[in-house]
């Protein structure tokens, strides 16, 4: 009897091992799956090998350290911009988390809106993305509808964890001589009516000023891929900071430019984030107050811990380790009494 107790110990055992093995290389698997998407941090260059590639057409200038093409953004790229919905979950506009609990988008674009879509890369939900919902909104104090110049405003949210989003650091420039070519990012940049609205950036340059306003250019000479801003309220950045919010698009799309001449396309109207940062800080302040914890800072992605899971094929491999373990567990204390 005990030698037939210890065969079933020992087959018991080596199953338990190769169990675990499947576990840890699963679970290895999950985080690297995690830590790599998104490591993409912005615009790309585009360099030798891909402009050398006669099937790839690209956005390709004389002089360029940026992308001036809109390209689509993967899974936690920009994981601080939100898209703001309505109550009858209508796409309003982009926005940007500067804090926990605060969205930064254009002053027009609070009025409609009931919720944002966090960790989205479209206008639509599905099970990745974080819904919060707007408890109130507040615009910047001088802003008067219409063509106000500070058409800047914040929507303050339900409070989370930083397992949910990173926020994006705001930045001390002053002025606008250093800003020369900057990222725009947006949802459904060339979306016809009727399209879904993904998460999209391109790269643009600052030829001139209006006011306050920072005047965003596209500037290329070779590109298939239509050319437009159909969105607003989103986030400017450079050197991964934020130094403006969109106040206004460009709706009127270039279909494709090609080499023989180049193009020099206003699209994008900008306020920069020195025009309105003492009211912003003032607004952060106050809300840090009761803020749950510290957000981590973009490029940072949001902190990943191990109790958060979104059930995937992966978790599912952890629910079967989980109950194998305790089934074990189980057959080894019975077969202990013989």
């Amino acid at each position: 009897m005990m030698d037939t107790f210890f065969r079933s110990l020992i087959f018991f055992l080596i199953f338990f091992c190769s169990l675990l093995d499947i576990c840890k290389s699963e679970h290895e698997k999950k985080n690297a799956d995690y830590n790599d998407v998104g490591d993409e941090g912005g615009i790309e260059i585009a360099g030798d090998e891909l402009n050398n590639n006669s099937n790839i057409t690209v956005c390709t200038r004389r002089q360029n350290s940026i992308m001036h093409e809109i390209q689509t953004a993967t899974p936690i790229q920009f994981p601080f911009v939100v898209a703001l919905m309505s109550q009858r979950n209508e796409y309003v506009c982009s926005g940007s988390i500067v804090s926990n609990g605060i969205i930064l988008t254009a002053a027009h674009c609070t009025p409609t809106v009931s919720y944002a879509l966090v960790n989205a890369t479209s206008d639509k939900k599905d099970e990745t993305v974080i819904q919060l919902h707007v408890i109130k909104t507040e615009n910047f104090p001088t802003y008067t509808g219409g063509d106000s110049p500070k058409n800047v405003g914040i929507l303050f949210t339900e409070k989370h964890n930083n397992t949910i989003a990173s926020k994006i650091r705001l930045s001390n420039v002053t002025d606008s001589k250093n800003l020369n070519e900057m990222e725009a990012l947006g949802f459904g940049l060339n979306a016809e009516v009727g399209q879904s609205k993904t998460l999209q950036f391109i790269g643009i340059e600052k030829r001139s000023r209006s006011g306050d306003l920072i005047q965003g250019f596209f500037d290329c000479i070779d590109t298939k891929i239509p050319t437009c801003f159909r969105d607003a309220g989103g986030p400017v950045i450079f050197d991964n900071e934020l130094i403006g919010v969109i106040t206004k698009g460009q709706n009127e799309c270039t279909k494709e430019i090609t080499s023989s001449y180049a193009i020099n396309k206003h699209v994008v109207d900008v306020l920069p984030i020195y025009t309105f940062k003492a009211w912003l800080d003032e607004q952060i302040v106050k809300s840090q107050e009761q803020a749950k914890e510290p957000l981590e800072v973009y490029p940072s992605k949001p902190i990943f811990r191990e109790a958060v899971h979104v059930m995937t094929s992966t978790g599912n491999v952890f629910s079967f380790c989980s109950s194998a373990f305790a089934v074990f567990q189980i057959l080894f204390i019975s077969l202990s009494f013989y």
